[in-house]
């Protein structure tokens, strides 16, 4: 039987989770069963040396576009035309602008391929801004094309409720499937040095990562953090950059942690950096699904999240495998930090059972329910 043709869609390959799962289930898929390309807008996503052969990679727009949305506005009709050359049985499509895109500009003819959106995040969050031009024209194409779609995946089951509540039809399409938070090269990469320029590594040390944006709640952590290192001498970095940067370096001096706190900026292995913790903090207002909590669980470091809507608390059993705490509540936070900064065993056993817990969100694993998916939509289906 001749493989199933799979296209793979997306602005870019890096800076995000939703690049990174699209990253990790395509190499994942069987080659045998699968012949994989993947297209993106913009040029020189970070992630996009970490493809794997045989799984091709096709740009859509000129290396000089910048912008995610002039590259999907400009990449439209390449990707018609790519999906006419290429002929796939199934076009997967990751996040809600790339989804609405592959929607509208793959032909639906008598050869059109089965369509495939994955929503990263709730569109309560996402949508939110109603006087955002940009969000409400998405979001009423999301309302025009979602239905229309032959499956949609969203990435927890929080999710998952959230889009049903807005776009009630979609019901029928919609199935759960977490996020791939670790992969075979995660261990052996947190294993490595940090990079040359990294500071030297004082203990206790709490990291973070993710985007310097609102939805990431750092202000927060660093109002939390101001008390943790009066009492404890610990010390923070944060990894990732975005907008917010010079908000929270004017907070850093403000708070007096300049010599507590560090912004270390995009790192191309963040792995050895939370393998360096002694915790790991997420304190995101909201998330999708929350990769970076999985991936530092992987690697052996005790996990502390905000229980918000909708991932950590689909990771986490809170006390088990990591510990919840209430969203934008820096007392909270604080108290959490300084409780597994002070009980190794509870660090320690945390840690153990979070190492176990990553294991179920292991490419391997999510790959096949994948696979699955796209057998059932292209009519391959054996069960």
């Amino acid at each position: 039987m001749a493989p199933i043709r799979v296209l793979f869609f997306t602005t870019r390959l890096g800076g995000g989770g939703a690049e990174m799962q699209a990253l990790r289930i395509a190499n994942a898929l069987d080659p045998a069963e699968f012949r994989v390309d993947v297209a993106v807008c913009r040029h020189g996503g970070e992630y996009e040396r970490l493809l794997a052969p045989p799984v091709r990679l096709h740009h859509l727009a000129p290396a000089s576009v910048r912008s995610s949305t002039a590259g999907l506005v400009i990449g439209a009709l390449p990707l018609r035309h790519l999906a006419r050359s290429l002929a796939p049985d199934v076009v997967c499509s990751f996040m809600d602008g790339a989804n609405v895109v592959a929607a509208m500009s793959v032909a639906r003819s008598r050869a059109a391929p089965r369509m495939i959106a994955c929503v990263q995040n709730t569109m309560s969050q996402e949508f939110g801004d109603t006087t955002h031009l940009v969000k409400r024209t998405v979001l009423a194409l999301v309302k025009r094309t979602y239905p229309r779609l032959d499956g949609i995946v969203a990435l927890s089951h929080g999710v998952a409720t959230d889009l049903v509540d807005h776009i009630p039809t979609v019901a029928p399409l919609v199935t759960v499937i977490h996020n791939a938070g670790l992969d075979d090269q995660l261990t052996p990469r947190a294993a490595e040095p940090l990079d040359p320029d990294a500071p030297p590594v004082p203990h206790p040390l709490v990291v973070a990562c993710g985007r310097l944006a609102r939805q990431k709640g750092y202000p927060y952590l660093l109002d939390a953090f101001a008390q943790v290192h009066r009492a404890t001498g610990a010390h923070l970095w944060i990894l990732g950059d975005g907008p917010d940067r010079g908000e929270i370096e004017l907070q850093i001096a403000r708070l007096g942690l300049g010599e507590a706190v560090r912004l270390l900026g995009f790192r191309h292995n963040p792995y050895a950096y939370m393998s360096a913790a002694d915790l790991f903090v997420l304190p995101s207002l909201y998330e999708g699904f929350g990769n970076v909590l999985v991936e530092a669980m992987a690697v052996g470091t005790p996990v502390l999240a905000t229980d918000c809507p909708h991932g950590p608390g689909e990771i986490i059993t809170d006390g088990v495998n990591g510990l919840l705490v209430p969203v934008a509540d820096p007392v909270a936070l604080a108290a959490a930090i300084r409780r597994v900064l002070g009980d190794r065993a509870l660090a320690l056993s945390l840690a153990e059972r979070g190492r176990a817990r990553a294991q179920d969100f292991h490419v391997d694993k999510i790959a096949a329910q994948y696979a699955a998916l796209f057998r059932r939509v292209a009519g391959r289906s054996t069960g």
